[in-house]
């Protein structure tokens, strides 16, 4: 880095010592020409040193020194060759008082100069940089600031503002370079307790962009801009998408620092990183590998702000698939406001942008046009693959939508996301030209090679299994937004389409339907000319058809996967291939023979969720096996592979899948039983008796929640120090100091409980299906009289209600079913709370 020539004009303040008295926070030493300075954790400590260079040269995280040795943090603009402005020499000044530091003058190249100011705060360091250029300037780079660490292994990686990785153990060259737009890092160690945030915001109103890059003798550098406009990527000529670099520094364009004052803000924040991502105690999981996997694979597919998918951004051509359905559902082992934030702006950004105008949503996006059908790549990178029409792009935008909903509980962005999920589903639907519910693909015969799904090599046509079961459950997330919306016509109309599909997908092929009874499992597809393909057990079709509840037939269901189980035993395969039969001939591609070999064949992680949920009602001991070999291979490789090969189950393919992570995804969802709804948390568990004991750690929607799931399907959930229990499933949410149950699948609250500070309150439920009979008991530490609003009660009937077996009181329902009652318990009591109908 080119070093930042200051010179001194004055020295405001005593030649040596500390400004103020032993504690404070500041201290300047005049000698040395430094001045250091502590957050009021005592977590942080800076060093800035004014001399030759002026620079952060030592930053202590805790007991770890992060900077030395090295060159530290400073600023550097790299002028583009048309400029011929000198670099000059600008006198400067240093003030310190016990509030803040303030260097004035840092001279740059062309004239620029800069004005540091370093605040300690209770929770952190503020560091404020105001530049002043005394022209436009066309600059190749403009650093403010450029974080080098010693090593690469400083850090494990640095999770960013919109929900992505920079992953460093991908940064595997000379010179390897990720650029993101996104103001927000936070890097972290393996291992270690401490984490450092840095997250700028500009008061100028300019965007903030990152540059992380290996350098040549393996230092890590973290480079900040900012600008008045997004940066471009400089890569490729015409297109300027590409993210990432494996052997050059130069990933943003030249770009125009104006005339005039510019600045920007960074909060520095040390992070008690196990305590704030501990997924709890998951025994036997290691609890450590699958948070790993939460905050590395799991985020792989975040190539940029507003460029979420399942691809890696370290993929050659970059592409995202928007024919995934789960990319949402990918937040549930995250838990991460950032990426659910700015996965809403994304999909945003796809209905403007990914849809054509008749309700077709392109199948995907991505740094080049080479995967691209020649005439398609749009400006903004969105093209159909050269692989076919892959229509599972229609389905799975509804979905993601749906699904992140149920994340965010945003209903304004739900409502401006309506009538393009709508759009989406009515293009596909009138895709259904003999009215029998399965919609047909753009190819009517395999013989056209040409893929219709996310199994894109594989020449699925006409009536594909893949894409009609990704349509059923889009349908029936859909209506339910629909009826949530208000819009009841909508809701019901896709219900009997929903119904009509899967009464057809469930015929056997002989009757038009996608079920062979001779081999007792669901089939990929059907030719117009109603000639069956795809009759080789595929995993994901036959997962997807039991885990959306297309396939409700227990014994379809049992034969299926036990089909499965035995051909998994045979080869010893340590997680389900995609298929665990061969292809015939003509098929596919020509190079997915002979079988195993690619998606004819080999072993894709990103089925696993689905997988999960289709074993979890049957036998969840076996999906819990897969999980744990699946673990231990992340511990070995960091699941950072495309696929497995079936042959030898090593990784292979450098376009590294998100979805390697998608058999946690199944952990959470499926044998947890944690399904975030928009208004509560539903628990749903499906635990075996060797995860007795698991006690979770579950953030959702800035509440954070302990769940210790049970062997009877139930839960204990904690929050704040309110517990709930209940030996079934059910919902719950805690939030403005109300406690609120949901009976089951109830998507209204059966109860709510106003609950006052430090009530230690304690609730459990014994019965409460029957509308005229509730009993629970509850506890305090201290007595208090405690509101319950009770629901779904029959309307206008009249309760007795019993504490502890003495009446307390008679009261009637409203015309709703709902009333209202307060019970006095006293502290340290359990007592029990009845309600019965008519007595």
């Amino acid at each position: 880095m080119k070093a930042i020539l200051i010179s001194l004009l004055s020295l405001v303040l005593s030649a040596q010592g500390a400004v103020g008295d032993d504690s404070s926070r500041i201290v300047l030493d005049a000698s040395h020409k430094t001045i250091a300075m502590t957050d009021g954790s005592g977590r942080l400590r800076l060093q800035v040193s004014y001399g030759s260079i002026c620079a952060v040269g030592q930053l202590h995280l805790m007991s770890r020194e992060l900077l030395s040795p090295g060159p530290g943090v400073c600023s550097s603009i790299g002028l583009s060759p048309a400029t011929r402005l000198p670099h000059t020499i600008v006198p400067h000044t240093v003030a310190v008082d016990d509030r803040k530091a303030v260097i004035q003058g840092i001279g740059l190249d062309g004239g620029v100069t800069e004005m540091w100011t370093f605040e300690p705060l209770m929770d952190g360091l503020k560091w404020r940089i105001d530049r002043s250029a005394p022209s436009a300037l066309q600059v190749d780079h403009a650093w403010s600031p450029d974080w080098v660490f010693p090593t690469m292994s400083t850090w494990t990686g640095a999770l960013l503002g919109n929900g992505g990785v920079a992953w460093f153990q991908l940064f595997d060259s000379a010179h390897a370079t990720y650029g993101v737009h996104t103001s927000e890092v936070l890097l972290w160690k393996k291992g270690e307790q401490a984490a450092l945030r840095i997250a700028g915001t500009s008061p100028s109103g300019n965007a903030i962009a990152v540059r992380f890059t290996r350098r040549q003798n393996n230092e890590l550098s973290l480079a900040f801009s900012f600008s008045p406009t997004s940066l471009l990527p400089k890569y490729d000529d015409g297109m300027h998408r590409r993210r990432f670099l494996p052997a050059r520094e130069d990933i943003w364009a030249r770009y125009e620092i104006p005339q005039g004052r510019s600045s920007v803000e960074y909060h520095i924040q040390a992070v008690d990183f196990k305590n704030q991502y501990d997924p709890g105690t998951l025994s036997p999981f290691d609890a450590t590998e699958i948070q790993m996997i939460g905050n590395t694979v799991a985020r792989l597919g975040v190539i940029d702000s507003r460029l979420h998918g399942g691809n890696s951004w370290r993929t050659p051509y970059g592409p995202i698939c928007l024919h995934e359905q789960y990319i949402a559902q990918l937040g549930l082992i995250m838990q991460d406001t950032n990426y659910f934030n700015d996965y809403a702006q994304t999909l945003n950004f796809y209905r403007d942008h990914a849809f054509m105008p008749d309700g077709r949503v392109k199948s995907r996006w991505a740094y080049t046009c080479e995967d691209a059908i020649p005439g398609t790549c749009d400006s903004l990178g969105f093209y159909e693959a050269q692989w076919g029409y892959l229509l599972d792009s229609n389905p799975d935008y509804v979905t993601n939508v749906a699904e992140l909903f149920d994340f965010t509980g945003d209903r304004a962005w739900l409502e401006g996301q309506k009538a393009a999920c709508e759009k989406a589903l009515d293009y596909l639907l009138a895709r259904d030209s003999d009215r029998d519910g399965l919609v047909e693909m753009m190819t009517d015969d395999h013989s056209a090679a040409k893929g219709s799904d996310w199994i894109d090599v594989i020449w699925a046509s006409y009536e594909n299994a893949f894409v009609n079961a990704k349509l059923y459950y889009a349908l029936t997330l859909w209506s339910d937004m629909e009826q949530l919306l208000g819009d009841q016509s909508r809701a019901a109309g896709y219900r009997e389409k929903a119904s009509l599909l899967k009464a057809s997908f469930n015929r056997p092929t002989v009757d038009g339907g996608l079920w062979c009874p001779d081999h007792k499992w669901y089939v990929h597809w059907r030719d117009r000319d109603n000639s069956i393909h795809g009759d080789n057990l595929v995993t994901f079709v036959n997962f997807m058809a039991i885990a959306y509840g297309i396939c409700d037939d227990r014994e379809r269901s049992g034969a299926i996967l036990t089909a499965i189980e035995k051909q998994m035993a045979k080869e010893n395969l340590f997680f389900w291939p995609i298929c665990m039969f061969s292809y015939q001939p003509g098929e596919g591609l020509s190079w997915q023979f002979p079988f195993p070999s690619y998606e004819n064949g080999d072993i894709f992680l990103s089925l696993g969720e689905v997988g999960v949920r289709a074993y979890k009602d049957i036998d969840p001991a076996i999906p819990v096996t897969y999980i744990k070999k699946l673990i231990a291979q992340y511990e070995k490789d960091g699941l950072a592979f495309q696929r497995y090969l079936r042959k030898t189950q090593n990784g292979s393919g450098d376009d590294i899948l998100a979805g390697n992570a998608f058999p946690i995804v199944g952990l959470y969802r499926n044998i947890y039983g944690i399904q975030p709804k928009h208004n509560r948390l539903y628990i749903e568990p499906r635990i075996t008796a060797e995860l007795e004991g698991t006690s979770l750690k579950y953030r959702l929607r800035g509440q954070l929640y302990g769940i210790q799931p049970s062997l009877s399907g139930g839960a204990t959930v904690e929050a704040d120090d309110v517990t709930l229990s209940d030996a079934h499933p059910f919902g719950v949410d805690y939030r403005d100091g109300t406690i609120r149950y949901f009976h089951g699948m109830e998507a209204n609250p059966s109860m709510s409980v106003e609950v006052p500070q430090a009530s230690g309150l304690s609730i459990v439920i014994q019965q409460w299906g029957n509308p005229h009979r509730r009993l629970w008991k509850e506890r305090t530490t201290a007595n208090m009289g405690l509101v319950h609003s009770i629901s779904g009660l029959e309307h206008g009937t009249t309760y007795s209600v019993m504490l502890d077996g003495s009446p307390l009181t008679r009261i009637t329902s409203n015309a709703t079913g709902s009333c209202e009652i307060t019970c006095p318990l006293e502290g340290g009591k359990e007592h029990t709370i009845e309600m019965n109908a008519g007595n």
